[in-house]
């Protein structure tokens, strides 16, 4: 199969953007008055609402890697991770702002698919590509977005309004994303150590859940809105720096302790049948691994009863008490693990946990 390749600079910084407006304007929302063309974008909000902005940046070899990533799939969770921050906010995403890094080995063709795979996803929950920025880049491709949202100041949850008493919920299951991601790493160093041969064949079969949930892994916003249509949630956060991490954030801002017990940390089964193949402890891709895209949030013990009320896989994990900020992982053995600093992956960080 012969593979397009139109060199970047056969368009130039402006066809390009003219290329981006026309995919851009698939999808569109009634509160972006001005968008892709002009100096800036004009937004209009809803009186009363309160603007939720969040923005997210993506470099190639260090938050993706070309080899198992693909530009569709690239594009897609590019725009996930930064709706799943307007779903920790209970918000409703209107406007995305997107500026790429773009590197000469790039050709226009897999800068369309990124692009367009990107602005299909932000299109899925009625949010518009406005505006942002080209450059040319000599380290790999650099994606900066910025996602603007709106929601109402009666629902919106803060990191810091956790209580003593609350209880820990936690939608989905946690740790495999990084499953996935460890499954696509093997697979790579397989490739690798093959000599890179034309017919080398991945092994993949069986693990598409896993590596679904790492490559295009799907924003809560529904759940979220659901979630705070029908209860009073103190605190809410998504899980993108794995639950320990995610979970000590609310702590610290809010000035209390958290207990989890590792019995309730729902862990997929393929998460565990990865682990095992790995010599690995499944509850560590869950604790540390990140990139789930769940929500973890808090709610009173009276809010209990109405969790059942909503759609989706919500489990409660344990509960919110008063101390120093640390979170506490009561394992089966009887043992306690305790944690007053981010043990996940850091950027900067001379060694990261996993």
């Amino acid at each position: 199969m012969d593979i397009k390749f139109t060199p970047v600079s056969s368009l130039g910084e402006f066809g390009l953007i003219d290329k981006f407006a026309s995919l851009s304007a698939r999808f569109s929302n009634p509160n972006i008055l001005t968008s892709i063309g002009d100096d800036a974008a004009v937004l209009k909000t809803t009186a009363g609402n309160l603007s939720v902005i969040t923005t997210d940046i993506l470099v190639q070899n260090v938050h993706f890697d070309t080899s198992y990533t693909s530009m569709k799939h690239l594009g897609r969770k590019a725009a996930a991770v930064n709706l799943s921050d307007i779903a920790a906010m209970s918000a409703i995403p209107t406007a995305a702002f997107v500026s790429l890094g773009i590197h000469s080995n790039l050709s226009v063709e897999m800068v369309e698919e990124f692009y367009e795979a990107l602005t299909g996803e932000f299109g899925r929950f009625g949010c518009a590509v406005a505006g942002g920025d080209t450059s040319a880049s000599p380290i790999g491709f650099i994606a900066s977005i910025t996602v603007a949202g709106e929601v109402e100041p009666d629902r919106v949850p803060m990191r810091g309004g956790a209580r003593a008493g609350d209880i820990v919920c936690v939608t989905g299951d946690l740790g495999r994303s990084h499953a996935g991601l460890k499954v696509l790493q093997r697979e790579k160093s397989r490739y690798v150590e093959a000599g890179q041969p034309a017919d080398f064949l991945a092994n993949f079969e069986g693990y598409d859940s896993a590596l679904q949930k790492h490559l295009i892994p799907e924003p809560q916003l529904k759940l979220s809105r659901d979630i705070t249509d029908k209860i009073r949630v103190h605190s809410m956060i998504d899980v993108s720096d794995g639950l320990v991490s995610d979970m000590l954030h609310i702590c610290r801002a809010s000035r209390v302790s958290a207990s989890l017990d590792e019995e309730f940390i729902p862990l997929d089964p393929i998460t565990k049948r990865t682990a095992k193949e790995f010599n690995e402890d499944p509850l560590a891709y869950a604790l540390y691994g990140g990139e789930d895209y769940e929500l973890i949030f808090t709610i009173a013990e009276s809010d209990y009863q109405k969790l059942y009320s909503l759609e989706g896989y919500i489990r409660p994990i344990g509960r919110i008490t008063e101390g120093e900020p640390q979170v506490t992982i009561k394992r089966t053995n009887g043992s306690n693990e305790t944690y007053t600093d981010f043990p996940s992956y850091q950027h900067f960080a001379k060694r990261n946990r996993i």
